[in-house]
């Protein structure tokens, strides 16, 4: 039996007349064999191993195709976990929802400034301002007012609206002006849509002065100022009277000088000693912005000392030498005098010398002329008895008084010493460094 082959074998079809049919049952039939002709050249092309390869063509095209599908499963798996990881990192799934708005009502510059008008806010303790009026301080008065943005606070179901004010409160007096930086919270209230004032925040407080330090005030702590600066020049000059003072305060401050004058008085041995002193100190007078007007003592002068020593007079009833007078010993007392009136006194003419000798037995110095008052006294009468007097104001003690001989030719060298009495006016301008009169010599008598 003779093999067929596929390629060369036509089907019965294919030979099969066209007769009997209808016109449209001969066209099909026409395009049926046209196929198989098709078919037929395709199959005699694909060559003798036509038959294993089609055999096999449908197991491999359906494995393919369920391999797409499985890599394209995996792709997309892979893909999606890409993307879920990528959210996780980036935090999407932890953000919160946000928050509704629960700020209803805007806080206004009006409300903000009624506020500071209603808080009660005490005044800052001015005693810590030293040397400045102690006057009640009028105030506060609110300003430099800033309205800060509102802060959300809390979680979404419980959110709470904050708000803060900042401004300065002023107070003052007469010589100081105090300034608090303040700060107001307000809340804000939903169940009654307005904002609620919280409790004032008080800063620290800085002064300026509106007016200058009292210079009085400030000497009348003198022996506190001087023994902080120096304690053995403040025990020294403690409690010593001040002579004159010429002070330069402003609002800036300024210098303050003080010429300053002591006694000292010891007994020993018989001896009284007098010990005079004196010196000149000036202080400083700055602001400081916490702590009101600070002192300090810029200069302290050197205290110059004079001494003077008087014999005591012996107890009633002691001994005492023969040749003494008791009588010439007691003090002339020519009560209250001044310059112009006429005195007269005895003693012994001496010439000038000595001039620390002469204010030690006077217990007087004046440092704003000379020995001589400038060569206008020319003799020193060593009184016979001590003077005492009181010169416009001033009592006085003296043991020895300047003399102007001006009418004399020889300036009265001739009269040193002899005994004399001398009449004339006291003259302020004959003062010495010694005496703080002199007598303008009209008659001298002498023995």
């Amino acid at each position: 039996m003779t093999e067929l082959d596929p390629r060369n074998s036509a089907s019965p079809a294919d030979s099969a007349p066209d007769e009997g049919l209808s016109p449209r049952a001969a066209a099909e039939a026409k395009k049926a064999a046209a196929a198989k002709a098709a078919a037929a050249a395709f199959i005699q092309s694909a060559g003798d191993d036509y038959g294993d390869v089609e055999a096999a063509q449908p197991r491999d095209v359906k494995k393919g195709q369920r391999t797409a599908v499985i890599v394209g499963l995996i792709i997309c798996v892979l893909v999606g976990a890409g993307v879920l990881t990528y959210l996780f990192t980036s935090g999407f799934f932890n953000e919160q929802p946000v928050a509704e708005e629960t700020q209803r009502v805007p806080l206004s510059d009006a409300r903000v400034i009624a506020a500071f008008d209603e808080v009660a806010m005490d005044a800052p303790d001015i005693s810590q301002y030293a040397y400045v009026s102690q006057d009640a301080l009028i105030g506060p008065k609110f300003s430099d007012i800033v309205l800060n943005e509102p802060t959300n606070l809390g979680t979404p179901g419980n959110q709470i609206v904050t708000c803060e004010a900042t401004a300065t409160a002023t107070f003052k007096n007469k010589g100081v002006e105090i300034n608090v930086p303040v700060t107001l919270p307000f809340e804000y209230s939903n169940a009654g849509e307005t904002w609620v004032p919280g409790d004032l925040v008080v800063g620290e407080a800085t002064a300026v002065p509106l007016a200058s330090a009292s210079a009085n005030d400030i000497l009348a702590n003198l022996n506190d100022i001087l023994a902080t600066n120096d304690p053995t020049y403040g025990e020294a000059m403690v409690d010593a009277s001040i002579v004159k003072t010429a002070s330069d305060l402003t609002i800036d401050g300024g210098p303050i000088t003080v010429d300053l004058s002591k006694t000292v008085e010891s007994e020993a041995d018989g001896v009284k000693t007098s010990e005079l002193r004196t010196s000149t100190v000036t202080l400083n007078v700055a602001w400081s912005n916490t702590e009101g007007w600070l002192v300090t003592v810029a200069d302290a002068g050197q205290i110059d000392t004079q001494t003077n020593q008087i014999p005591v007079a012996p107890a009633e009833g002691a001994d005492s030498p023969a040749s003494v007078d008791p009588a010439n010993t007691d003090p002339e007392n020519i009560g209250n005098v001044k310059f112009g009136d006429s005195v007269s006194l005895s003693g012994t003419l001496q010439a000038v010398e000595d001039a620390a000798g002469l204010s030690s037995g006077n217990n007087y110095t004046n440092n704003g002329t000379t020995d001589n008052a400038n060569g206008s006294v020319q003799l020193v009468l060593k009184l016979t008895r001590p003077l005492d007097m009181n010169l416009n104001g001033t009592q006085y003690r003296l043991t020895t008084i300047a003399v102007a001989t001006s009418g004399l030719d020889d300036n009265g060298k001739s009269l040193i010493g002899r005994k004399a009495d001398v009449k004339g006016p006291l003259e302020e301008s004959f003062a010495t460094s010694w005496s703080p009169a002199g007598v303008k010599a009209l008659e001298i008598h002498v023995e």
